[in-house]
């Protein structure tokens, strides 16, 4: 059962989907629409979940699923994979790749391969009060104490000390 991110409690399981480009705004749009399609007949054995999507920053889908009323089980995560792999092919976009650390500069987000990481921060190009994604975060409540932190605290802060 669909309903409003906003009301969806705080401990609500979260999942971040970074897009590899920004959505434009009737992208954004539409992958809404057809995240509220697929929300609302999500299930997990027959029960439906509560649940929603929100676009964030432009390049992240986040689906989020109130797991107080009912638990999104292995079946319910397979089909929600299913269901970006839809969004994937019909806006052109990757929403499953994990080969790059997503970065906010002022209004912009930028992408580093993980493999140029290190070399970027050796370099100067990654500072360690830089804002970066931390896409790992599994409650609601994290998207506004835990999401976007800085460089030098996140999983990559050990590039900063060598």
């Amino acid at each position: 059962m669909y309903i409003p991110f906003h009301q969806l409690s705080g401990e609500a399981h979260v999942w971040v989907y970074q897009a590899s480009r920004p959505f434009g705004q009737e992208e954004k749009a539409a992958v809404l629409q057809k995240a509220q399609e697929f929300l609302g007949q999500w299930a997990s054995h027959g029960l439906p979940l509560q649940c929603s999507a929100e676009i964030l920053y432009d390049q992240f889908l986040i689906l989020a699923v109130d797991e107080t009323l009912q638990s999104a089980t292995g079946c319910a995560v397979d089909a929600s994979v299913k269901f970006i792999r839809t969004l994937e092919q019909a806006f052109q976009v990757d929403l499953l790749s994990r080969t790059h650390v997503a970065f906010r500069q002022g209004e912009d987000n930028f992408l580093v391969p993980l493999s140029q990481l290190e070399d970027s921060i050796r370099q100067g190009a990654i500072s360690e009060d830089m804002l970066t994604f931390d896409n790992t975060i599994t409650k609601k409540t994290e998207i506004v104490d835990k999401w976007l932190v800085r460089a030098g605290e996140s999983w990559f802060g050990r590039y900063f000390r060598k």
